[in-house]
């Protein structure tokens, strides 16, 4: 069975005035949006990814304080959060690190909903979407990107990352 996977569209990320915005960031958002829309009226699986941290997480050495646990920077932009209001087959995975297996029941949710088909969106394309894509693969699992919806806030590592998804990972890229 096929799955939307949206990774990491939070506020942090995407919403100006983010903790980690980056010019930019918005433009998926409404491409994501639809794409989600299209995946709930055929009845598909939505799975969204959360980067959700606590307060001293090792992450902010390397990174400025971003997507700590329930707060407002967290939860998912507000136009994704209303597009998926009520979905039954809305999954959240709640993650510490780039990848969304890391630590969660990403895997065990795979398992439950019979999927062996991904099209993955989100942010930021040479980091968590990259990491999570990897691990997909890594499973033998068929991954479609979207590259109207994934970004980055270096457009070399975004370019970096499209190839190697494609050329390495042999994800195919719509």
């Amino acid at each position: 069975m096929r799955a939307l996977l949206i990774v990491d569209l939070q506020r942090d990320f995407v919403d100006k005035g983010g903790a980690l915005y980056f010019d930019g960031a918005e433009k998926v958002i409404d491409y994501i949006v639809e794409l989600a829309k299209k995946f709930r009226r055929e009845d598909l699986p939505i799975i969204t990814t959360q980067d959700w941290h606590n307060e001293n997480d090792k992450e902010f050495e390397v990174w400025p304080k971003h997507c700590v646990a329930n707060s407002e920077g967290a939860r998912l932009t507000e136009k994704l959060e209303k597009a998926l209001e009520g979905y039954n087959k809305h999954y959240y995975i709640r993650k510490t690190r780039f990848s969304a297996f890391y630590k969660t029941n990403f895997e065990d949710l795979i398992k439950e909903l019979n999927l062996d088909e991904f099209e993955v969106v989100g942010v930021v394309t040479n980091i968590c979407v990259l990491f999570t894509v990897e691990e997909l693969r890594n499973r033998d699992l068929k991954v479609i990107l979207h590259e109207k919806g994934v970004t980055s806030y270096d457009e070399e590592l975004h370019r970096f990352a499209l190839r190697q998804m494609k050329e390495v990972l042999g994800v195919e890229i719509v």
